[in-house]
């Protein structure tokens, strides 16, 4: 490939990227347009060519702003696809906090009648933002520092202290209610706690003599019936309800007591089974206390935070520059790719087009014999100079360092180590110093990158310029200076989204 072609790529490729940017920046609307006009207070943040929004869309332009009858007149240009009706809004709303402004566009309800081109928007509102927040707060405090004016005058004065009076009085008696309140309260549930300590206590044997009670009047129950041997019907129909009656509360006492009992049992066992799990014992036990399993499972959780970290902050910068070579009159290209898993460390992996190639040097011994009268033999050498393999590769780990970054690793197909110095964001300094192997010195590279666009818009902010010399050190050193393109993968993201598609 020659060097116009090279030439010739490369400024192509430039055109391209700012013809797509120029493209992405400009709100278009489709259409042909219809003009209006509006009369407004206020025309301030406003400018010719501001956009007309609808729902967040570009449906127009603000087309000039002029004065009529002491007001600002606006010329708008709307598209036709949008019909305007006599009820149609134009509010002017804050863009930015920058005070930039657009005006917001409501076309008005179908059932009034159109509004011919040419005609006015009447409904027209420009008192909101910054300027409207302020007046309004100037409003609010006019407002307070009245009433405070009220409220310090001699006949409030005397109404103030009483209410204030009052107030203390109110917090005063309400603060002696809630003590005793508390107080109270307090010793209901002593006494409530005493009475349940004694019922427990004296449950028991309350217990046992019930049974007794119903024991001995079971037997009672039984003499009787026996005594009336069965002469009177209805005494003895009563004294069979009565046993019966007296035989289920027995049993229901008896049932109740073994729930006791198993409530009891079931209390016993989850204090053992807590003192066992307190202890360690057990699998539960040994998951709550082995100090292993924590440091563990805080490990684990490291790594995963790391490994998130990772993912979420990863950016890919590509770098694209073509060197000038002063003294051997040709272009070096450099094609690089970065990738940076997070802010103090990265990884890069780059092509470079070298015009030097690699240069290996080898001896041919040839027998040479002469002819003649005095015929000799001899052994010639002859030293040979190649030059080839001039695709090279860069392959290098980096770790940062606040402004310095060390790299280390392939450079230019030879082992190496280098240094980059960024002090400012449009400024960086970079010395690399590789091929140790070689009989002469090593290569040794200084450069200065200078990014002069670094404040303004895209792609312009992504030119940058350099300056250096390589082989510093050798008789075959050479000077150069060149311009490339550094991007990062989200400026990849929002060039392909913004491309037209068919």
């Amino acid at each position: 490939m020659t060097r116009a072609v090279r030439i010739g790529i490369f400024f192509v490729f430039c055109a391209v990227c700012v013809s797509v940017y120029i493209y992405k920046a400009a709100d278009l609307f489709e259409g042909e347009t219809a003009t209006y006009h509006a009369l407004a207070d206020n025309a301030m943040g406003l400018l010719r060519d501001s956009d007309i929004l609808m729902s967040g869309v570009v449906v127009g332009k603000l087309d000039k702003i002029g004065l009529e009858k002491g007001k600002a007149k606006f010329t708008l240009k709307i598209t036709k696809e949008v019909p305007l009706y006599e009820n149609a809004k134009l509010e002017k709303v804050m863009e930015s906090l920058l005070g930039t402004y657009v005006l917001a566009l409501d076309p008005g309800d179908p059932s009034a009648p159109p509004l011919t081109e040419g005609g006015y928007i009447r409904n027209v509102k420009t008192d909101l933002g910054l300027n409207g927040a302020m007046d309004k707060a100037t409003e609010v405090m006019d407002t307070a520092n009245r009433l405070v004016e009220r409220m310090l005058l001699h006949e409030n004065q005397d109404k103030i202290a009483k209410i204030l009076d009052s107030l203390v009085a109110t917090t005063a008696d309400t603060k002696q209610s809630t003590e005793n309140l508390m107080k109270l309260l307090t010793e209901t549930l002593q006494n409530v706690t005493e009475l349940t300590a004694k019922v427990n206590r004296r449950s028991d044997e309350e217990m046992d003599k019930f049974s007794k009670l119903l024991e001995n009047a079971l037997a009672v129950t039984d003499r009787l019936a026996q005594m009336s041997d069965g002469k009177d019907e209805k005494f003895n129909e009563t004294l069979a309800m009565l046993e019966k009656t007296l035989k289920t509360v027995s049993d229901e006492l008896a049932a109740s007591r073994g729930a006791g009992e198993s409530m009891k049992n079931i209390a016993e066992n989850v204090e053992t089974i807590t003192g066992k799990v307190a202890n360690g014992e057990g699998t539960v036990g040994k998951l709550l206390t082995d100090e292993t399993l924590y440091n563990d499972i805080t490990k684990v959780s490291g790594k995963l935070t790391d490994y998130v970290d990772t993912m979420l902050g990863m950016q890919i910068y590509v770098d694209t520059h073509s060197n000038y070579l002063v003294r051997s009159n040709s272009f070096k290209t450099f094609f690089d790719i970065t990738i940076q898993p997070r802010s103090d460390r990265f990884y890069l992996l780059g092509v470079v087009d070298d015009p030097r190639g690699r240069v290996s040097e080898s001896e041919i011994t040839y027998d040479m014999t002469v002819t003649g009268d005095n015929p000799q033999s001899f052994v010639a050498t002859e030293k040979k100079r190649v030059v080839d393999d001039k695709l090279k590769f860069n392959l290098q780990i980096g770790r940062v360092f606040g402004p310095v970054a060390l790299r280390g690793g392939i450079f230019q197909n030879k082992a190496g180590l280098g240094i980059d110095y960024n002090p400012w964001n449009f400024l960086s300094v970079t010395a690399e110093v590789f091929d140790f192997a070689s009989d002469a010195a090593p290569n040794l590279r200084v450069q200065a990158l200078g990014r002069p666009f670094v404040w303004t818009i895209e792609p312009f902010s992504w030119i940058y310029i350099t300056a250096g010399g390589e082989a510093l050190i050798n008789s075959y050193r050479d000077y150069y200076f060149g311009i490339g393109l550094r991007f990062n993968d989200n400026d990849i993201k929002q060039l392909v989204t913004s491309v037209p598609t068919p």
